[in-house]
């Protein structure tokens, strides 16, 4: 073999250039900032991503019994799942004659430079070893101070085009459905964020209480996750399991295009309805609803603004890279092209195989245009990578008229019965 060293024998060669199997990441750790005024600052340093489970009682005890991120936990639990966590606890102040909620969104923020509130999530990966995928910061998304886009809203939409697999749960203000629009409409050009209209109310000791929605929706989407085995799966129209109800009630009507609850989600706004019709009267009333009518974000694209289509893109986004990396510094030549292009498309091939498909098809080639020799001579390789993933059912039209030709169906049948027992069409009057 004179390509090779000279040798006299027998030697062995292993191939390495082999097809990489593309594994989708897991996508539903939970992540955020979070007050925990009595938490254990040795387990919750300041400013800094903390990596836990529900499960682990030494780190739920740590968190203390209140502040937000007790709360998250206990909707996390609520759900009925086990969940992943990062958590970065600033010191927020309390709200007091010193202190106002600008003080407090300003430690939940943090700064971008120094990597502080929300920013620390940039090295939850490095310090960690977890990246959080669903983004939030209850109690502190809905406010629009100074009139203006929320503050901890728009750093977690900035972190979602860090964290490539990342979306934002956001809570919208609750009071009514035209503050709520109001607020969607300041990311109507993202779609990273999904935004929810009212608030939840939970049981505390012999209260009834009302809390941010997010972290209950966040759980939901994990939920979801797990049953299904992978994010390409809307969280709409499922049931929550911790929550008593909304906060206020949104009016929901299946087939009126009219209602609020339709009002809101074509606007970007998700909301807590009922749909079923089996209450029975009641002295006092409360807002009724658990169903997460949720498909959308805010985005006003609409090829962008269903949840599962932005997070199928999302997935597919972190597995190629991280996978195709394996092929970086091996020699170019057709065998490295060919394995690397089969290995994208048996991928693409599996998502759209799936029992409910991921993607509806897809195609990737290698193109001379995109090839040329300056760029192939450097030891550059580009290929497309194109495919449609499968939206949501969300408008189902079913169109009614009148059915004439059921006449002659009938007529038939009465026909077929009249002989099957003998009878006669014209009858004689008796005489």
């Amino acid at each position: 073999m004179p390509v090779n060293t000279p040798h006299a024998g027998v030697r062995t060669f292993l191939q390495t250039t082999e097809q990489q199997p593309l594994i989708i990441a897991d996508m539903s750790t939970i992540g955020g900032a979070f007050s925990a005024p009595d938490c254990d600052r040795d387990l919750f340093p300041v400013d800094t991503p903390v990596h836990f489970t529900t499960d682990d009682t030494e780190m739920v005890t740590a968190i203390g019994a209140t502040g937000t991120l007790a709360e998250t936990v206990d909707a996390i639990t609520r759900e009925g799942i086990v969940a992943s966590v990062v958590a970065v606890v600033p010191e927020v102040p309390a709200l007091d004659d010193d202190h106002d909620i600008d003080d407090q969104m300003a430690a939940i923020v943090g700064s971008a430079a120094n990597k502080t509130g929300l920013w620390a999530l940039l090295d939850a990966q490095s310090e960690t070893g977890a990246e959080p995928d669903l983004l939030i910061a209850p109690g502190f998304t809905s406010q629009r101070l100074g009139a203006a886009a929320n503050p901890a809203a728009t750093a977690i939409d900035a972190l979602c085009e860090r964290i490539v697999t990342a979306i934002g749960i956001c809570d919208t203000p609750s009071s009514n459905k035209t503050a709520a629009v109001e607020w969607a409409a300041d990311f109507s050009e993202s779609m990273n964020l999904v935004a929810v209209g009212q608030g939840a109310r939970y049981q505390s000791g012999a209260n009834i209480v009302t809390r941010p929605a997010s972290a209950a929706i966040a759980a939901l989407i994990a939920r979801n996750d797990k049953a299904r085995g992978a994010p390409y799966y809307n969280p709409g129209n499922i049931a929550l399991k911790g929550i008593l109800g909304p906060s206020r009630s949104v009016q929901f009507s299946i087939p009126d295009p009219d209602s609020e609850a339709n009002f809101l989600i074509q606007r970007g706004v998700n909301s807590l309805v009922q749909i079923t019709k089996d209450r029975t009267a009641r002295t006092v009333n409360s807002p009724q609803g658990k169903t997460f009518w949720g498909f959308f974000n805010t985005s006003s694209d609409p090829l962008w603004r269903a949840i599962n289509v932005v997070r199928t893109r999302k997935a597919v986004r972190e597995v190629v890279p991280r996978t195709l990396v394996k092929y970086a510094g091996k020699n170019l030549g057709v065998h490295l092209v060919t394995v690397l292009l089969q290995a994208v498309d048996d991928f693409l091939g599996e998502l759209k195989t799936l029992p409910e498909p991921a993607i509806l098809g897809g195609q990737v080639k290698w193109e001379r245009n995109l090839n040329s020799n300056a760029i192939l001579r450097s030891g550059g390789l580009n290929v497309t990578m194109n495919f449609e993933e499968a939206p949501p059912v969300t408008d189902i039209g079913v169109y009614m008229g009148r059915y004439e030709a059921a006449f002659d169906l009938l007529a038939d049948e009465i026909e077929a019965t009249m002989q099957q027992y003998n009878v006669r069409g014209d009858f004689t009057a008796a005489v």
